[in-house]
């Protein structure tokens, strides 16, 4: 079935022959047609008739194409409409000028009839699309915000504005944007602030997120990247630049990734979940350690709130702590067991588990932070740490986080060599080893937290 079919045309040509020949082509295809004999004509028309599509030539008297273009674009009850233009002129200027005008695809008149039903059919197909696509635009400047509204309206979408990534949230419990378009620099919660709650919500973490900002630093734009950000546009940009990212970004094509993309999630999700599985297995082989990874979590997610840590790294360290010791599946039983002190060769066998652990981890790439928990929980900001005896700031900060959460909970757990100290008696063994064992802004924001032990 034609993508015409019961569809109403209006076809805009000088040339009474070639009016004829256009319409019938057309009619062939299931449309019904209406006929104008300049752009003049063609805009009365249009306010008389619903039309679902314009095809017109561009060199006409009185009013032409590229001119009947723009006025149906800067018409709110008209700029929805798709237009085709016509025209035996195929030079790339004269491409530019029909696209800069609004119009939404350029044939030539020497097309056959495939030509012509295919190229209708992707412009019927995008047309429908953005129809049904909202599109949420956020930005503080009320001048940017017009003119990416104006631009997308006269594409075709809907578009909700909001001046901040709160009053964005605040929108999102009425729609569901196909898109969001966000600047970054923002007061009262940013675009990159924005982007990290969206990520956790189940219900928009996979709308496409779009970045519009005048920050052009390349490690901003890699963040925004990392963070799931599906493009990124420097300001100022050209409105149609701008409109083209957004139809691609809710093409066919992107569709697929996305679909990809939520594939590989799943995926993720549940290697994760056997992970976790193997993690509770790895406590149940050892009493003493029962609960160990659950409390480290929660003790790592109040000293991250603390600091102020986004949602991200929060979601991270919740995982990341619950699986910190995974790499101790690769540990014997006989030594991870043993009742009495470890031997120095024992120490040394032991201090193997965080690599261990990296390498049952890394090969989901998307984990992240959580590869760095796992890895780097047991380094040291004197360095002498392992396994890679990092220094200081080189140490990522949730894995410092993580380091003053699992000493925490080792100093009140009972090991099969001594009892668990009481809270006060731990709180005195961290101060003293904050700024050499564990990070001191780490340790600053645990007691800040007023952490009590987790029974």
């Amino acid at each position: 079935m034609s993508a015409l079919e019961g569809k109403t045309v209006l076809v805009v040509e000088d040339s009474l022959t070639l009016l004829k020949m256009m319409a019938l082509r057309l009619r062939n295809f299931g449309a019904r047609t209406f006929e104008a004999a300049d752009g003049q004509q063609a805009l009365q028309m249009v306010l008389e008739e619903e039309i679902d599509l314009v095809v017109s030539d561009v060199e006409m008297p009185v009013l032409d194409g590229l001119e009947l273009c723009r006025r149906l674009k800067n018409e709110p009850s008209t700029r929805q409409i798709p237009i085709i233009l016509l025209s035996a002129l195929d030079a790339e200027t004269d491409l530019e000028r029909g696209y800069q005008a609004g119009a939404s695809s350029y044939i030539s008149k020497r097309s056959n009839d495939h030509e012509l039903e295919d190229t209708i059919e992707k412009v019927m197909e995008q047309a429908g699309r953005q129809r049904q696509s909202l599109v949420l635009v956020v930005d503080d400047s009320a001048t940017i915000l017009k003119l990416v509204e104006t631009g997308l309206s006269k594409a075709g979408f809907n578009v909700v504005t909001a001046e901040n990534g709160r009053a964005a949230i605040k929108k999102l419990e009425k729609y569901k944007p196909a898109i969001i378009v966000s600047d970054l620099d923002m007061p009262e919660m940013n675009g990159m602030q924005l982007r990290d709650w969206l990520r956790t919500s189940e219900e928009f973490c996979e709308v496409p997120f779009l970045v519009m900002s005048a920050n052009s630093e390349k490690a901003t734009m890699s963040q925004m990247v990392q963070k799931g950000a599906a493009g990124y546009l420097v300001k100022p940009f050209n409105i149609d630049q701008f409109v083209f990212t957004v139809e691609r970004l809710l093409s066919d094509q992107f569709q697929l990734l996305l679909k990809e993309r939520e594939r590989l999630e799943v995926e993720r999700n549940s290697m994760l979940a056997t992970i976790t599985v193997l993690a509770q297995a790895l406590e149940a082989r050892d009493p003493y350690t029962a609960g160990h990874s659950r409390r480290v979590a929660q003790y790592s997610l109040s000293i991250a709130r603390q600091i102020g840590l986004a949602e991200e790294e929060l979601h991270a360290l919740k995982v990341g702590g619950e699986l910190h010791d995974i790499g101790k599946i690769g540990i014997s039983d006989a030594l991870l067991l043993k009742p009495g002190k470890l031997t120095d060769d024992e120490v040394f066998m032991f201090r193997h588990h965080p690599a261990i652990g990296g390498e049952i981890l890394s090969p989901i790439p998307s984990l992240g932070h959580m590869v760095d928990i796992v890895l780097l929980h047991h380094e040291r900001p004197d360095g002498l740490g392992y396994p890679k005896k990092l220094k200081g700031d080189a140490i990522p900060l949730v894995a410092r986080i993580c380091a003053v959460a699992d000493c925490f909970d080792a100093l009140t757990s009972d090991r099969p060599y001594r009892k668990g100290f009481d809270q006060e008696k731990a709180f005195s063994i961290i101060r003293e080893i904050s700024g050499t064992q564990l990070c001191a802004t780490c340790v600053e924001a645990f007691f800040a937290a007023h952490i009590e032990v987790i029974k």
